[in-house]
């Protein structure tokens, strides 16, 4: 079962913060990372934590509870992949606690090199609940 590709409207967000800082990046991603990086990433439910989608070469990273914008991820084409350029990162404290930059870009880049595992999982979990029951 291959879970849809993520839009704006499947999920409830909320725009960036105009308190918000500029970081700079520099990682490239192959042809199957960039594939899944343009799949983004919707949760089951809320503690699945992230809800990520792609829009017009940007990755949009929301909190899945609150729908806070924490990150928008800027790619550039790469070959047969993509090229992570910048990123605006939340600071507003009432959204976001983090403030260190190198953990934010850290985070950024661990995040989306991660995310075929997430939806692998997600994929998976997904199935399992689809399952039908056996009758006891």
């Amino acid at each position: 079962m291959t879970p849809p590709i993520a839009t704006a409207a499947d999920w409830k967000t909320e725009p960036l913060p105009a308190r918000h800082i500029t970081l700079a990046l520099d990682f490239s991603l192959d042809a199957a990372e960039a594939a899944c990086v343009r799949h983004g990433l919707i949760p089951l439910e809320m503690e699945d934590k992230w809800f990520l989608y792609y829009a017009g070469g940007t990755l949009h990273l929301h909190r899945s509870w609150t729908g806070f914008c924490i990150a928008q991820v800027h790619f550039i084409a790469d070959g047969e992949g993509l090229r992570a350029i910048s990123a605006e990162v939340n600071r507003d404290p009432a959204q976001y606690t983090g403030s260190d930059d190198a953990a934010d870009a850290a985070l950024i880049e661990r995040m989306v090199r991660g995310l075929q595992a997430s939806q692998r999982y997600l994929a998976e979990r997904q199935a399992w609940l689809s399952r039908p029951t056996q009758p006891q």
